[in-house]
């Protein structure tokens, strides 16, 4: 009796301790080299953002927004290889629906006939997925430059068995030619 009593209060415990720091102000992400993100994307292509709306999940459970992808240049896989000028449907999760908003803290945003290099992955019904949330995206501007923004976002490193607090890359800024390059030929191109 008396061990059931400490573990329902140890229970208790632990439940009040996960409420105290309930309201999160980022999302806390692994933060991965570049080699890491292009290994772990299945497309990775220049495009420029089109439209999107914004829906219920398929399953219901949460908003989701639709944005089409016009692919400009493919740098890595499946779909990106296909050329031609093929649209890609970005799904994440937030948005605004029925008066109801969900955000996802450190997510990428986009904007229709934004330039932008995007990592994916794939998910379902033809969509894909960011394949690390804001670390997916670098936004390039009218003079050719590349940078990601990383708003929102606790990054850690893995390190032996824990996940170690480290500070976001400084504001990296490259030509979008350079990062271009940099991805093909870590995916193994020319």
């Amino acid at each position: 009796m008396r061990r059931s009593v400490k573990a329902v209060l140890s229970l208790f415990v632990s439940v009040a301790l996960l409420c105290i720091g309930a309201t999160a102000d980022a999302t806390t992400a692994v933060l991965l080299s570049r080699e890491e993100l292009v290994l772990r994307s299945a497309t990775i292509a220049r495009v420029t953002v089109g439209r999107s709306t914004t829906a219920e999940s398929d399953d219901g459970r949460s908003i989701v927004t639709r944005t089409e992808l016009k692919v400009t240049q493919p740098l890595k896989g499946g779909e990106a290889d296909k050329g031609g000028a093929q649209v890609i449907v970005l799904e994440q999760i937030g948005g605004t629906y029925k008066g109801k908003t969900q955000r996802v803290l450190g997510d990428a945003r986009l904007s229709q006939g934004e330039d932008a290099v995007v990592f994916l992955r794939p998910g379902d019904k033809g969509r894909w997925h960011l394949t690390a949330l804001a670390l997916s995206v670098y936004h390039v501007d009218a003079k050719g430059m590349a940078r990601r923004s990383l708003e929102g976002l606790q990054l850690v490193r893995r390190s032996g068995g824990a996940l170690v607090p480290v500070h976001a890359p400084g504001d990296e800024i490259e030509p979008v030619e350079r990062l271009m390059t940099d991805v093909v030929r870590i995916a193994g191109g020319k």
